[in-house]
Protein backbone atom coordinates (compact mmCIF):
# COMPACT_ATOMS: atom_id res chain seq x y z
CA UNK A 1 0.00 0.00 0.00
CA UNK A 2 0.90 3.64 -0.41
CA UNK A 3 2.65 4.88 2.24
CA UNK A 4 1.51 8.81 3.54
CA UNK A 5 3.54 11.19 2.60
CA UNK A 6 5.81 8.98 0.48
CA UNK A 7 5.84 9.59 -3.44
CA UNK A 8 5.18 6.23 -6.18
CA UNK A 9 7.86 5.32 -7.40
CA UNK A 10 7.57 6.71 -11.28
CA UNK A 11 8.38 5.36 -14.84
CA UNK A 12 9.62 7.81 -17.10
CA UNK A 13 10.03 7.91 -20.45
CA UNK A 14 13.40 6.78 -21.41
CA UNK A 15 16.62 8.02 -23.07
CA UNK A 16 17.47 5.65 -25.64
CA UNK A 17 20.18 7.38 -27.44
CA UNK A 18 22.08 10.93 -28.08
CA UNK A 19 19.54 13.44 -29.73
CA UNK A 20 16.34 11.47 -29.11
CA UNK A 21 13.92 14.37 -27.49
CA UNK A 22 11.08 12.48 -27.68
CA UNK A 23 9.11 9.59 -27.23
CA UNK A 24 5.55 8.15 -28.29
CA UNK A 25 3.37 5.79 -26.46
CA UNK A 26 2.89 2.51 -28.77
CA UNK A 27 0.94 -0.34 -26.51
CA UNK A 28 0.86 -0.48 -22.78
CA UNK A 29 1.67 -4.44 -21.89
CA UNK A 30 0.04 -4.13 -19.21
CA UNK A 31 -3.15 -2.67 -17.29
CA UNK A 32 -3.61 -0.15 -14.58
CA UNK A 33 -3.59 -2.83 -11.13
CA UNK A 34 -1.58 -5.85 -13.12
CA UNK A 35 1.28 -7.00 -11.40
CA UNK A 36 5.22 -6.34 -12.89
CA UNK A 37 8.60 -8.17 -12.45
CA UNK A 38 11.62 -6.86 -12.85
CA UNK A 39 12.61 -6.50 -16.56
CA UNK A 40 9.48 -7.56 -17.55
CA UNK A 41 8.38 -5.31 -20.51
CA UNK A 42 5.54 -2.72 -19.23
CA UNK A 43 5.56 -0.35 -22.40
CA UNK A 44 6.57 -0.17 -25.96
CA UNK A 45 7.84 3.54 -26.97
CA UNK A 46 8.59 4.63 -30.37
CA UNK A 47 11.15 7.39 -31.03
CA UNK A 48 12.52 8.51 -34.05
CA UNK A 49 14.54 5.84 -35.22
CA UNK A 50 13.01 3.40 -33.32
CA UNK A 51 10.36 0.86 -31.10
CA UNK A 52 11.53 -0.47 -27.91
CA UNK A 53 9.95 -2.19 -24.92
CA UNK A 54 10.39 -0.28 -21.30
CA UNK A 55 11.04 -2.95 -18.84
CA UNK A 56 9.84 -3.06 -15.16
CA UNK A 57 12.79 -2.00 -12.95
CA UNK A 58 11.21 -4.34 -9.52
CA UNK A 59 8.73 -6.69 -8.83
CA UNK A 60 5.25 -5.06 -7.98
CA UNK A 61 2.29 -3.35 -9.92
CA UNK A 62 1.51 -1.15 -12.28
CA UNK A 63 -0.18 1.12 -10.20
CA UNK A 64 -1.23 4.22 -12.73
CA UNK A 65 -0.38 5.18 -16.72
CA UNK A 66 0.03 8.81 -16.91
CA UNK A 67 0.50 9.17 -20.61
CA UNK A 68 -1.93 7.32 -22.95
CA UNK A 69 -1.50 5.10 -26.29
CA UNK A 70 -0.32 7.49 -29.26
CA UNK A 71 0.44 10.52 -27.10
CA UNK A 72 4.14 11.72 -27.32
CA UNK A 73 5.83 13.39 -24.53
CA UNK A 74 9.49 14.53 -24.30
CA UNK A 75 12.65 12.76 -22.25
CA UNK A 76 12.35 11.91 -19.17
CA UNK A 77 8.18 13.08 -18.66
CA UNK A 78 6.85 10.76 -16.30
CA UNK A 79 4.78 8.09 -18.21
CA UNK A 80 3.43 5.45 -15.20
CA UNK A 81 3.42 5.17 -11.61
CA UNK A 82 4.56 2.00 -10.01
CA UNK A 83 4.26 0.44 -6.87
CA UNK A 84 6.93 -1.73 -5.43
CA UNK A 85 5.99 -5.21 -3.80
CA UNK A 86 7.45 -6.80 -0.67
CA UNK A 87 9.61 -5.61 1.94
CA UNK A 88 12.38 -4.88 -0.64
CA UNK A 89 10.78 -3.04 -2.37
CA UNK A 90 10.27 0.44 -0.23
CA UNK A 91 8.68 3.23 -2.31
CA UNK A 92 11.47 5.74 -3.82
CA UNK A 93 11.81 9.04 -2.19
CA UNK A 94 9.41 11.64 -3.08
CA UNK A 95 10.10 12.88 -6.87
CA UNK A 96 12.74 10.30 -7.33
CA UNK A 97 12.15 8.29 -10.81
CA UNK A 98 12.59 4.67 -10.79
CA UNK A 99 16.10 3.22 -12.15
CA UNK A 100 15.40 1.74 -15.59
CA UNK A 101 16.94 -1.08 -17.34
CA UNK A 102 18.01 -0.92 -20.84
CA UNK A 103 14.76 -0.29 -23.17
CA UNK A 104 15.23 -3.09 -25.81
CA UNK A 105 14.39 -2.63 -29.75
CA UNK A 106 11.45 -4.77 -30.55
CA UNK A 107 10.09 -5.28 -33.78
CA UNK A 108 8.48 -1.94 -34.92
CA UNK A 109 4.64 -1.39 -34.29
CA UNK A 110 1.85 -1.36 -36.85
CA UNK A 111 -0.05 1.35 -37.67
CA UNK A 112 -2.47 2.56 -34.58
CA UNK A 113 -5.18 2.28 -36.67
CA UNK A 114 -5.06 -1.20 -37.31
CA UNK A 115 -4.80 -1.75 -33.90
CA UNK A 116 -7.44 -0.43 -32.95
CA UNK A 117 -9.77 -2.90 -35.18
CA UNK A 118 -11.32 -5.81 -32.96
CA UNK A 119 -9.38 -8.18 -31.31
CA UNK A 120 -9.75 -11.78 -31.54
CA UNK A 121 -11.03 -14.32 -28.69
CA UNK A 122 -8.56 -14.23 -26.37
CA UNK A 123 -7.00 -17.78 -27.04
CA UNK A 124 -5.85 -18.89 -30.33
CA UNK A 125 -5.98 -22.45 -31.12
CA UNK A 126 -5.92 -24.50 -33.98
CA UNK A 127 -8.83 -26.72 -34.74
CA UNK A 128 -9.49 -29.96 -33.04
CA UNK A 129 -7.30 -28.47 -30.25
CA UNK A 130 -9.47 -26.88 -27.60
CA UNK A 131 -7.76 -24.75 -25.08
CA UNK A 132 -8.10 -25.38 -21.15
CA UNK A 133 -6.52 -22.10 -19.98
CA UNK A 134 -8.29 -20.42 -17.70
CA UNK A 135 -9.64 -17.07 -18.41
CA UNK A 136 -7.21 -15.40 -16.52
CA UNK A 137 -4.32 -17.11 -18.24
CA UNK A 138 -5.48 -16.46 -21.37
CA UNK A 139 -5.75 -12.80 -20.00
CA UNK A 140 -1.92 -13.15 -19.56
CA UNK A 141 -0.96 -14.74 -22.13
CA UNK A 142 -2.85 -12.39 -24.90
CA UNK A 143 -1.16 -9.56 -23.06
CA UNK A 144 2.08 -10.52 -24.86
CA UNK A 145 0.62 -10.51 -28.42
CA UNK A 146 0.32 -6.89 -30.17
CA UNK A 147 -3.35 -6.97 -32.00
CA UNK A 148 -2.07 -6.74 -35.63
CA UNK A 149 -0.03 -10.63 -34.46
CA UNK A 150 -3.57 -11.51 -32.98
CA UNK A 151 -5.57 -10.99 -35.95
CA UNK A 152 -2.87 -12.44 -38.25
CA UNK A 153 -2.96 -15.45 -36.11
CA UNK A 154 -6.85 -15.64 -36.46
CA UNK A 155 -6.75 -14.94 -39.78
CA UNK A 156 -4.96 -17.86 -40.89
CA UNK A 157 -6.29 -20.06 -38.06
CA UNK A 158 -2.36 -20.62 -36.32
CA UNK A 159 -2.21 -21.88 -32.70
CA UNK A 160 0.62 -18.89 -31.18
CA UNK A 161 1.42 -21.23 -28.99
CA UNK A 162 3.53 -23.02 -31.58
CA UNK A 163 5.32 -20.12 -33.47
CA UNK A 164 9.00 -19.16 -32.02
CA UNK A 165 9.54 -16.01 -30.69
CA UNK A 166 12.60 -13.73 -31.63
CA UNK A 167 10.90 -10.45 -29.77
CA UNK A 168 11.85 -9.15 -26.66
CA UNK A 169 11.73 -12.03 -24.02
CA UNK A 170 10.41 -14.36 -26.85
CA UNK A 171 7.68 -12.37 -28.06
CA UNK A 172 5.92 -13.31 -30.62
CA UNK A 173 6.47 -10.95 -33.41
CA UNK A 174 4.18 -9.77 -36.47
CA UNK A 175 7.08 -11.09 -39.02
CA UNK A 176 7.51 -14.52 -36.48
CA UNK A 177 3.70 -15.30 -37.44
CA UNK A 178 4.72 -14.26 -41.15
CA UNK A 179 7.26 -16.68 -41.27
CA UNK A 180 5.74 -19.40 -39.82
CA UNK A 181 2.84 -18.68 -42.31
CA UNK A 182 5.02 -19.31 -45.12
CA UNK A 183 7.50 -21.85 -44.17
CA UNK A 184 9.87 -22.70 -45.52
CA UNK A 185 10.90 -19.14 -46.27
CA UNK A 186 12.20 -18.39 -49.93
CA UNK A 187 15.86 -18.47 -50.38
CA UNK A 188 17.82 -14.45 -49.47
CA UNK A 189 14.72 -12.90 -47.59
CA UNK A 190 14.67 -10.23 -45.66
CA UNK A 191 17.87 -9.11 -47.57
CA UNK A 192 18.20 -5.64 -49.26
CA UNK A 193 16.96 -6.13 -52.88
CA UNK A 194 19.36 -4.80 -55.63
CA UNK A 195 18.90 -3.38 -59.01
CA UNK A 196 18.05 -5.58 -61.81
CA UNK A 197 16.63 -8.50 -59.43
CA UNK A 198 12.78 -9.05 -59.17
CA UNK A 199 11.06 -5.74 -57.51
CA UNK A 200 9.84 -6.63 -54.44
CA UNK A 201 6.19 -7.82 -53.52
CA UNK A 202 3.49 -5.71 -52.96
CA UNK A 203 3.30 -5.32 -49.13
CA UNK A 204 1.03 -7.81 -47.68
CA UNK A 205 -2.16 -5.73 -45.20
CA UNK A 206 -1.00 -6.65 -41.73
CA UNK A 207 2.63 -5.27 -42.46
CA UNK A 208 1.54 -2.01 -44.37
CA UNK A 209 -2.01 -1.35 -43.71
CA UNK A 210 -3.58 1.00 -46.22
CA UNK A 211 -5.05 4.30 -45.41
CA UNK A 212 -8.95 4.36 -45.67
CA UNK A 213 -9.99 6.93 -48.21
CA UNK A 214 -10.67 10.36 -46.27
CA UNK A 215 -8.78 8.80 -43.37
CA UNK A 216 -6.12 10.14 -41.19
CA UNK A 217 -2.51 8.59 -40.65
CA UNK A 218 -0.96 9.24 -37.90
CA UNK A 219 2.40 10.20 -38.24
CA UNK A 220 4.76 8.19 -36.18
CA UNK A 221 8.32 9.38 -34.77
CA UNK A 222 9.96 8.49 -37.92
CA UNK A 223 7.72 9.88 -40.21
CA UNK A 224 8.10 12.78 -38.14
CA UNK A 225 11.70 12.87 -38.24
CA UNK A 226 12.10 12.27 -41.75
CA UNK A 227 9.83 15.39 -42.56
CA UNK A 228 11.80 17.20 -40.80
CA UNK A 229 15.07 16.67 -41.91
CA UNK A 230 14.43 16.86 -45.86
CA UNK A 231 12.77 20.23 -44.83
CA UNK A 232 16.16 21.19 -43.63
CA UNK A 233 18.04 19.75 -46.25
CA UNK A 234 15.43 21.32 -49.29
CA UNK A 235 15.23 24.67 -47.36
CA UNK A 236 19.09 24.95 -46.98
CA UNK A 237 20.70 22.91 -49.48
CA UNK A 238 21.00 24.87 -53.38
CA UNK A 239 20.84 21.26 -55.05
CA UNK A 240 21.73 20.33 -58.75
CA UNK A 241 21.15 17.26 -60.34
CA UNK A 242 22.35 15.20 -63.24
CA UNK A 243 22.62 11.67 -64.23
CA UNK A 244 24.60 9.39 -66.54
CA UNK A 245 23.65 5.89 -67.77
CA UNK A 246 26.41 2.66 -67.77
CA UNK A 247 26.44 -0.25 -69.55
CA UNK A 248 26.94 -3.19 -66.70
CA UNK A 249 26.40 -6.27 -69.11
CA UNK A 250 29.89 -7.44 -67.62
CA UNK A 251 28.40 -6.89 -64.09
CA UNK A 252 25.77 -8.90 -64.63
CA UNK A 253 27.27 -11.66 -66.10
CA UNK A 254 29.55 -12.16 -63.46
CA UNK A 255 26.81 -12.41 -60.61
CA UNK A 256 24.79 -14.44 -62.81
CA UNK A 257 28.08 -16.73 -62.58
CA UNK A 258 29.07 -16.52 -59.16
CA UNK A 259 25.52 -15.88 -56.88
CA UNK A 260 24.81 -19.33 -56.21
CA UNK A 261 28.58 -20.47 -55.27
CA UNK A 262 28.71 -17.08 -53.24
CA UNK A 263 25.72 -18.01 -51.35
CA UNK A 264 27.03 -21.47 -49.76
CA UNK A 265 30.42 -19.94 -49.48
CA UNK A 266 29.40 -16.70 -47.77
CA UNK A 267 25.68 -17.70 -46.59
CA UNK A 268 24.49 -14.38 -47.71
CA UNK A 269 23.03 -13.47 -51.34
CA UNK A 270 25.31 -11.80 -54.07
CA UNK A 271 23.08 -8.82 -54.78
CA UNK A 272 24.17 -5.52 -57.19
CA UNK A 273 24.72 -3.45 -54.00
CA UNK A 274 28.23 -4.49 -52.82
CA UNK A 275 29.35 -3.71 -56.43
CA UNK A 276 27.51 -0.83 -56.66
CA UNK A 277 29.32 0.49 -53.37
CA UNK A 278 32.91 -0.90 -54.20
CA UNK A 279 32.69 1.19 -57.63
CA UNK A 280 31.21 4.43 -55.80
CA UNK A 281 34.06 4.69 -52.99
CA UNK A 282 36.37 4.11 -55.39
CA UNK A 283 35.30 7.12 -57.32
CA UNK A 284 35.10 8.92 -54.21
CA UNK A 285 38.96 8.32 -53.64
CA UNK A 286 39.23 9.54 -56.88
CA UNK A 287 37.32 12.64 -56.49
CA UNK A 288 37.39 13.45 -52.83
CA UNK A 289 35.46 16.28 -52.48
CA UNK A 290 32.08 14.47 -53.17
CA UNK A 291 33.56 12.86 -49.85
CA UNK A 292 32.68 16.36 -47.58
CA UNK A 293 30.86 18.55 -46.06
CA UNK A 294 30.06 22.31 -46.50
CA UNK A 295 30.61 24.75 -43.76
CA UNK A 296 30.40 28.16 -43.42
CA UNK A 297 34.29 28.09 -42.76
CA UNK A 298 35.17 25.55 -45.94
CA UNK A 299 34.68 22.50 -47.17
CA UNK A 300 35.50 19.43 -44.34
CA UNK A 301 36.96 16.66 -47.19
CA UNK A 302 36.59 13.74 -44.83
CA UNK A 303 39.44 11.18 -44.61
CA UNK A 304 37.56 8.76 -44.06
CA UNK A 305 34.61 6.99 -46.59
CA UNK A 306 31.76 5.78 -44.34
CA UNK A 307 28.08 5.27 -46.65
CA UNK A 308 25.14 5.29 -45.94
CA UNK A 309 23.21 2.83 -47.53
CA UNK A 310 19.34 4.17 -47.44
CA UNK A 311 16.72 1.13 -46.47
CA UNK A 312 13.23 1.10 -46.85
CA UNK A 313 10.84 -0.10 -43.68
CA UNK A 314 7.18 -0.22 -43.13
CA UNK A 315 7.46 3.43 -41.14
CA UNK A 316 9.62 5.34 -43.62
CA UNK A 317 13.19 4.76 -44.28
CA UNK A 318 16.10 4.30 -41.98
CA UNK A 319 19.69 5.01 -43.09
CA UNK A 320 22.14 2.31 -41.73
CA UNK A 321 26.04 3.44 -42.44
CA UNK A 322 29.14 1.05 -43.56
CA UNK A 323 32.54 2.00 -41.87
CA UNK A 324 35.64 2.48 -44.27
CA UNK A 325 33.61 1.40 -46.75
CA UNK A 326 36.65 1.49 -49.17
CA UNK A 327 38.55 -1.17 -46.91
CA UNK A 328 36.14 -3.85 -47.26
CA UNK A 329 35.76 -6.50 -49.96
CA UNK A 330 32.86 -7.40 -51.98
CA UNK A 331 32.31 -9.95 -50.00
CA UNK A 332 32.11 -8.42 -46.39
CA UNK A 333 30.53 -5.51 -47.68
CA UNK A 334 28.11 -8.10 -48.93
CA UNK A 335 27.70 -9.50 -45.53
CA UNK A 336 27.30 -6.39 -43.69
CA UNK A 337 25.18 -4.65 -45.66
CA UNK A 338 22.90 -7.99 -45.31
CA UNK A 339 23.17 -7.56 -41.64
CA UNK A 340 22.42 -3.88 -42.05
CA UNK A 341 19.41 -4.17 -43.89
CA UNK A 342 17.48 -6.97 -42.00
CA UNK A 343 18.26 -5.36 -38.38
CA UNK A 344 17.06 -2.11 -40.34
CA UNK A 345 13.91 -3.83 -40.62
CA UNK A 346 13.51 -5.17 -37.70
CA UNK A 347 14.03 -1.97 -36.32
CA UNK A 348 17.21 -3.23 -34.03
CA UNK A 349 20.00 -0.76 -35.28
CA UNK A 350 22.15 0.95 -32.93
CA UNK A 351 21.75 4.80 -33.24
CA UNK A 352 25.54 5.27 -33.96
CA UNK A 353 24.65 2.88 -36.90
CA UNK A 354 22.77 5.35 -38.64
CA UNK A 355 25.38 8.27 -37.62
CA UNK A 356 28.40 9.96 -39.53
CA UNK A 357 27.56 8.60 -43.28
CA UNK A 358 29.75 10.73 -45.20
CA UNK A 359 28.12 9.80 -48.24
CA UNK A 360 24.94 8.27 -49.25
CA UNK A 361 23.58 5.55 -51.76
CA UNK A 362 20.05 4.86 -52.16
CA UNK A 363 19.27 2.06 -54.13
CA UNK A 364 15.96 2.99 -55.76
CA UNK A 365 16.76 0.52 -58.32
CA UNK A 366 15.14 -2.07 -55.88
CA UNK A 367 11.34 -1.01 -56.91
CA UNK A 368 11.50 -0.24 -61.02
CA UNK A 369 12.71 3.52 -60.65
CA UNK A 370 14.27 4.47 -63.85
CA UNK A 371 15.80 8.32 -62.52
CA UNK A 372 15.66 9.76 -59.77
CA UNK A 373 15.82 13.32 -57.55
CA UNK A 374 16.65 12.70 -53.87
CA UNK A 375 17.64 15.08 -51.66
CA UNK A 376 21.10 15.65 -50.23
CA UNK A 377 21.25 14.56 -46.69
CA UNK A 378 22.58 16.94 -43.77
CA UNK A 379 26.10 16.84 -43.24
CA UNK A 380 26.83 16.05 -47.31
CA UNK A 381 27.66 17.36 -50.47
CA UNK A 382 26.04 14.38 -52.51
CA UNK A 383 23.90 11.73 -52.79
CA UNK A 384 23.59 9.08 -55.61
CA UNK A 385 21.22 6.60 -56.48
CA UNK A 386 21.51 3.82 -58.35
CA UNK A 387 18.32 2.66 -61.05
CA UNK A 388 16.60 -0.53 -62.16
CA UNK A 389 19.18 -2.37 -64.45
CA UNK A 390 17.20 -2.91 -67.92
CA UNK A 391 17.97 -4.65 -71.23
CA UNK A 392 17.89 -2.55 -74.21
CA UNK A 393 19.43 -2.56 -77.61
CA UNK A 394 22.93 -0.34 -77.81
CA UNK A 395 25.29 0.33 -80.93
CA UNK A 396 28.43 -2.05 -80.89
CA UNK A 397 30.04 -0.83 -83.87
CA UNK A 398 29.28 0.78 -87.27
CA UNK A 399 25.94 -0.41 -87.63
CA UNK A 400 25.90 -3.28 -85.09
CA UNK A 401 23.52 -3.03 -82.61
CA UNK A 402 23.12 -5.95 -79.57
CA UNK A 403 21.30 -6.38 -76.50
CA UNK A 404 23.04 -4.83 -73.28
CA UNK A 405 22.18 -4.31 -69.83
CA UNK A 406 21.95 -0.72 -69.03
CA UNK A 407 21.54 1.80 -66.03
CA UNK A 408 20.88 5.21 -65.18
CA UNK A 409 23.07 6.64 -61.87
CA UNK A 410 21.42 9.87 -60.47
CA UNK A 411 22.93 12.06 -58.16
CA UNK A 412 21.78 14.99 -56.32
CA UNK A 413 24.67 17.52 -55.07
CA UNK A 414 24.95 20.91 -52.85
CA UNK A 415 25.71 23.30 -55.33
CA UNK A 416 26.96 25.91 -52.52
CA UNK A 417 29.88 22.93 -52.64
CA UNK A 418 30.35 21.82 -55.71
CA UNK A 419 30.35 22.55 -59.51
CA UNK A 420 28.88 20.33 -62.50
CA UNK A 421 32.45 19.60 -63.22
CA UNK A 422 33.33 18.61 -60.54
CA UNK A 423 30.01 15.82 -60.54
CA UNK A 424 30.05 15.48 -63.93
CA UNK A 425 33.76 14.02 -63.56
CA UNK A 426 32.72 11.69 -60.20
CA UNK A 427 29.98 10.04 -61.99
CA UNK A 428 32.16 9.36 -65.18
CA UNK A 429 33.92 7.88 -63.04
CA UNK A 430 31.58 5.69 -61.35
CA UNK A 431 30.28 4.45 -64.81
CA UNK A 432 33.46 3.57 -65.99
CA UNK A 433 33.85 1.65 -62.45
CA UNK A 434 30.93 -0.30 -63.09
CA UNK A 435 31.59 -0.67 -66.85
CA UNK A 436 35.20 -2.60 -65.80
CA UNK A 437 33.34 -5.40 -63.93
CA UNK A 438 33.85 -8.30 -66.63
CA UNK A 439 32.10 -11.95 -66.05
CA UNK A 440 35.13 -13.75 -65.99
CA UNK A 441 36.75 -12.26 -62.80
CA UNK A 442 36.33 -13.71 -59.44
CA UNK A 443 34.31 -11.85 -56.02
CA UNK A 444 35.85 -12.24 -53.09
Amino acid sequence: ARRKGMAMPILNMPNVGEGVTEGTIVRWLKREGDSVVRDEPVVEIETDKAVVEVPAPFDGRLAKILVAEDETVDIGEPIAELEASGAAGEPAPPEQPVSQAPAQPVEPAPAREEAREEAPSPTIASAGSPSRESHDMATQRTSRYSPVVLKLAADHGIDLAQVPGTGGGGRVTRKDVQAYIERPAPPGAGEPTAAGTTPPTAPTPESAPLPEAGGLVRLTATRRSIAAHMTESHQTIPAAWTVVEADVTGLVQLRERRKEEFLRTEGVSLTYLPFFVQAIVTALTEHPLLNATYTEAGIEVHDRYDMGIAVAIDQGLLVPVVRDADEKSIAAMAREINDLGSRARERRLRRDEMQGATHTIDNTGAFGSLISQPIVPRGQVAIITTETIRRELRPRGDDVFAVRSVMNLCVSFDHRALDGAQVGRYMQSVKSNLEAFESHQEVS
